[in-house]
């Protein structure tokens, strides 16, 4: 039943036949034609005066008083006749031969059997070619015509195909007459028929060529239409059932959109690209400005921006050869940009994608939007599971949310399109189709894309995250302390970047990676020196500097060199802004004994944190390094660290050039302060014996936090 509102036709237009229908109008129409033969009136004379030729030179042959079968047979096969001398042995031994009583008076003369086989042959044939003799076999001719037009010198004729025989029904009919209207025995009569068959030839010769120009003629005589609309007419009324006379209407109606479209003129079509081109623009200056509101760092970066346009750009060639190839529109891949744009940027920039691509893909076809609500609905849940990878097997979890999507879409669709089971199981199919090309071309293209733009994924950053990656695994040796610290100092970004919305897996992995670079001197680092051991105590303050200095200088040299990404990189160079290393400096000041002395020299050379990721590694170095200085840890304290810590690298600027707010200052600090409170938790106090009791009585080593 049809739901939507009536549709009245718009101008009058005929109404269409069904394939079915006009197709066996066609095949009717060629049926109907009849074969066009041309008759060759020089066939007749030419193969009677050989057949008369043969007997004259027979009765000679005849009169031979030694004539042998075997003499006969050659003269035969001479004049193209093949006989048997066995067929011959009544003309041989007339005699013998069982003649009839009518010929008893004549039977004993050769040349009298021979003549009258003459007698019945020659009127027999002239009789067959005036009727007319077919070339090929009635029954071979694709026709339902029960006539046949013959051609002549004379013009053309429309016979009764009855009248005329083909060649072997020629041959049997003039068996059937030798037999019934002539007084020769069974033996004669077989003689004649083997003699007369080889004149038998065909006069009328079938002319395939015109036979099937008549038809084609009369094929582009069928009408397409059947019926017609006029304007104003009603097509089909709101909840109206559906039949098959409605069908063929709607159908017609479209076909002849199409066909009004067409014939509109060059201004017509011209005017309809630059719509189209229009329509186009608008969505793109719709998208342009909402990402510069939303998202105004894709602007600062032009290779972002590119690889948005390249990612719109594969997604228009897709859909664009889909059109080509004619495919079904269930098929595009269009949810393959969608899985690539939140991948590469987020939700706010995928969903923008989204929307444009999604009505770009329904201009494409026609303007034809059935399609951009199943896409649509699709594309949010495939940026909603491909969001934030955390796994591995994001992608088969993302391929299996596609493909769950599509069914749903579709069945909703397609019930409310009232489409048969067949068409719901088809479409379903190609929904499951789209779902598995989709995620498996934007894996693909998220590799080559990754590389080409230098850009670094979450897939990048999870395999950065393992902690049996080779420079892990060469820190853990070599500098077991700064491990651990980066570890921790790992657990607590990756806690305050969720907090306050930023990439937990970024921070994280930056936090894993921004001291490596104490690789190459670990024992001058506090983390890393046995108790009582600090080689720092014998070199001066300046050279102390240096040596911390070169920490940062030497993790981005190892970071190059190792082709960790950029965004790792950064980490190392930013974890320290351009803080001063105040240990050292106050250090430096009380040796000059209060000269001045330039703390350029005892300050890291930055850059300070340019994003909310590195900034939230700064804090978590600075306070996982503070936090092991704590005796006592009580919550109190802990929040009096971290708000201190915090507070400092605010008041000293290194937060200036961050996004970080004030809101996000504040759950960054209470993300470090449960953390913190987790690790340094208070345990049950247990008897002491005496081992442990000294050991808890042993003063701590104070270890200062600025050289971390």
């Amino acid at each position: 039943m049809y739901v939507g509102p009536e549709i009245i036709a718009p101008y009058t237009f005929p109404v269409n036949k069904s394939s079915l229908e006009y197709n066996a109008h066609v095949a009717q129409a060629r049926a109907s034609i009849a074969p066009v033969f041309q008759r060759d009136s020089s066939i007749a004379p030419v193969q009677t005066h050989a057949a008369e030729r043969l007997f004259v030179q027979l009765h000679e042959q005849l009169k031979k008083p030694s004539l042998t079968g075997e003499e006969l047979r050659d003269f035969f096969e001479k004049n193209g006749v093949a006989l048997a001398v066995d067929d011959l042995s009544i003309l041989i031994n007339p005699v013998t031969a069982g003649s009839t009583e009518k010929l008893e008076g004549v039977l004993s003369s050769r040349l009298a059997l021979s003549r009258s086989i003459q007698a019945v042959v020659l009127p027999l044939l002239k009789e067959m070619f005036s009727a007319g003799i077919l070339n090929v076999e009635k029954n071979s001719l694709a026709t339902q015509s029960s006539k046949i037009s013959v051609r002549s010198n004379t013009g053309e004729m429309l016979e009764d195909a009855n009248y005329y025989r083909g060649p072997l029904e020629a041959q049997a009919r003039f068996l059937e007459q030798l037999r019934a209207d002539s007084d020769l025995n069974e033996n004669l009569a077989r003689l004649a028929y083997k003699i007369a068959v080889h004149f038998l030839a065909p006069n009328l010769f079938y002319n395939a060529a015109e036979t099937i120009q008549r038809q084609e003629e009369a094929v582009a005589n069928v009408p397409l239409a059947k019926d017609q609309v006029l304007a104003g007419e009603r097509i089909i009324d709101s909840h109206q059932r559906i039949t098959l006379e409605h069908i063929d209407k709607l159908n017609s109606l479209m076909q002849a959109r199409i066909e009004r479209k067409e014939a509109s003129g060059l201004w017509s079509r011209f005017s309809y690209s630059i719509g189209n081109f229009f329509f186009t623009l608008l969505l793109l200056i719709i998208l342009v400005a909402f990402l510069y509101k939303v998202r105004r760092e894709i602007f600062e970066r032009p290779q972002q921006l590119l690889l948005l346009g390249v990612t719109i750009l594969l997604t228009g060639l897709v859909v664009f050869l889909a059109n080509e190839l004619s495919l079904p529109a269930l098929v595009v891949p269009v949810t393959m940009g969608v899985i690539i744009v939140v991948v590469f940027f987020d939700i706010p920039v995928a969903l923008a994608y989204a929307v444009t691509i999604n009505l770009l893909m329904g201009a494409m076809r026609g303007h034809e939007y059935d399609i951009t609500f199943i896409s649509f609905f699709v594309s949010l849940f495939a940026m909603l599971s491909s969001s934030r990878v955390r796994s591995r097997r994001w992608i088969l979890s993302t391929m299996a949310t596609v493909m769950a999507a599509y069914v749903v879409a579709i069945l909703v669709q397609d019930y409310l399109n009232y489409l048969s089971i067949k068409e719901i199981s088809r479409n379903l199919g190609y929904g499951l189709i789209n779902g598995f090309l989709a995620s498996i071309f934007a894996y693909g293209l998220i590799m080559i894309l990754e590389y080409l733009f230098n850009r670094t994924t979450d897939m990048t950053l999870l395999e950065l995250s393992d902690l049996n990656h080779p420079l892990m695994r060469q820190l853990a040796l070599q500098a077991p302390g700064t491990y651990h610290h980066s570890l921790m100092v790992g657990n607590l970004s990756e806690a305050a970047a969720e907090a306050i919305g930023g990439n937990g897996l970024l921070a994280r992995v930056g936090a894993y990676y921004h001291d490596i670079g104490k690789m190459e001197k670990p024992e001058y680092f506090v983390e890393n020196q046995a108790r009582g051991r600090n080689p720092q105590e014998k070199l001066t303050p300046t050279m102390s500097s240096l040596i911390l200095l070169n920490h940062v200088r030497k993790g981005s040299e190892m970071a190059r060199t190792l082709r960790l990404p950029q965004v790792v990189e950064a980490f190392i160079e930013q974890h320290h802004g351009t803080s001063l290393m105040s240990f050292f400096y106050q250090k430096a000041v009380e040796q000059n004994k209060g000269e001045y002395v330039s703390d350029t020299e005892f300050r890291y050379p930055g850059p300070r944190p340019q994003t909310k990721e590195t900034a939230i590694v700064m804090l978590a170095d600075a306070v996982e390094a503070t936090s092991r200085t704590l005796k006592e840890p009580s919550p109190s304290r802990i929040k009096q660290m971290v708000d201190h810590m915090i507070d400092e690298r605010f008041k000293s600027g290194e937060l200036d050039e961050s996004p970080l707010t004030l809101q996000d200052l504040t759950k960054i600090s209470l993300s470090f302060q449960k953390i913190l409170n987790g690790l340094f938790h208070r345990r049950i106090e247990y008897p002491k014996t005496g081992a442990s009791q000294a050991g808890a009585e042993e003063k701590h080593e104070d270890e200062n936090p600025a050289q971390s």
